[in-house]
């Protein structure tokens, strides 16, 4: 500051008003703020557009007095040049320069120095599995919790949602960044662990991806979305792709049995022995919950789907004529989805 202050007698103008510029910047600095809120922040204070060079990313950004961004197709002369070759910044003043311009200009392009440096920072604790699994650990402090979210580009109390993947991923994440979602992810164990801002209701699934998806929940409670996305994970299979825990309902109870357990049940051991075709008709009764709608869903006449129930009832024992039947099979199939992953080792 001091030094500031002695240049100040070189140039023409008002040093209460330039200490008043000093502190203007260094208010900006303090409140983290991002690129874009720098560039309008000076083009209100100077009243004429600022630009930056972002030298990392090639790219070229301008603001104006009334807040909008554009990208300029290339930077106007004179640039202030950055330290450590991060870029450059200038100002698009119309007419002669202002007394304050100088030291406007200068202390813009000391706030574009450490705004730059932060956001790179930020990049590159953004591609840190090890914040990730901080965020989503239920042994990690509030504390922690909330640096390692701000640290990954998320708000304690942003509204996000986990995501459990069974690995290999074969392209899930990359399709929720094309789509514009903010996501961070990091490998668990043999599981894909993705924080994701929230999803679309029936987001598009790479051929053979199989996904856990945990409830909506504020950043600070990440651990249970992601609780609850590895308990999701366990029921999906070849035809259930996609299992959100807040359609899991009473089958979450169910989630920690053990595979034994799950084997000695009768219901569960009948449907094993069906073969894909009858199981597959059974699974499409129980969501349509009739056999014309099971038979329009499969693309078959209702005469043949209605002899694939029949062959059905007969291997499990019971009838699928009634809503109870039906249940009773839609809570064998779930199972049966649980057992395959417990024995394949889907992890908890």
């Amino acid at each position: 500051m001091q030094g500031l202050l002695l240049r100040l007698s070189t140039l023409d103008a008002d040093a209460e008003s330039a200490v008043r510029v000093i502190a203007y910047f260094d208010s900006l600095v303090r409140d983290h703020v991002s690129v874009p809120v720098l560039l309008t922040a000076t083009a209100r204070l100077a009243q004429c557009p600022a630009g930056l060079f972002d030298a990392a990313t090639g790219r070229r950004s301008r603001g104006s007095q009334d807040g909008t961004i554009d990208t300029p197709s290339a930077c106007p002369e004179p640039v202030r040049e950055l330290g450590s070759g991060l870029g450059a910044v200038w100002m698009e003043r119309a007419g002669p320069a202002h007394g304050l311009d100088e030291i406007v200009l200068e202390r813009f392009a000391a706030a574009a120095e450490v705004t730059l440096e932060r956001a790179a920072a930020l990049a590159r604790a953004g591609r840190d599995p090890a914040l990730v699994e901080l965020a989503l650990s239920a042994r990690t402090s509030e504390t922690e919790r909330a640096r390692a979210l701000r640290l990954l580009g998320f708000g304690p109390s942003r509204p996000l949602q986990a995501l459990a993947i069974a690995l290999p991923d074969t392209g899930l994440v990359s399709g929720l960044r094309a789509m514009g979602h903010h996501v961070r992810e990091a490998r668990i164990g043999d599981t894909e662990a993705v924080l994701a801002t929230t999803l679309p209701a029936h987001p598009e699934l790479p051929q053979g991806s199989r996904v856990g998806i945990g409830p909506e929940l504020p950043g600070a409670r990440a651990a249970e979305s992601w609780a609850g996305a590895r308990t999701a994970l366990r029921f999906t299979g070849p035809h259930d792709r996609v299992m959100r825990w807040s359609e899991l309902g009473a089958l979450a109870l169910f989630a920690d049995l053990p595979e034994a357990a799950l084997a000695e049940l009768a219901d569960v051991r009948a449907m094993e022995r069906l073969g894909e075709e009858a199981l597959l008709a059974v699974r499409a009764l129980c969501h349509a919950g009739s056999i014309r709608g099971a038979a329009s869903a499969m693309h078959l006449h209702h005469s043949s789907m209605a002899a694939r129930i029949a062959r059905a009832e007969s291997a499990l024992g019971f009838s699928l004529a009634d809503s109870d039947g039906r249940l009773r099979a839609h809570l064998a199939l779930a199972l049966l989805r649980l057992r395959a992953n417990v024995r394949d080792g889907t992890p908890v």
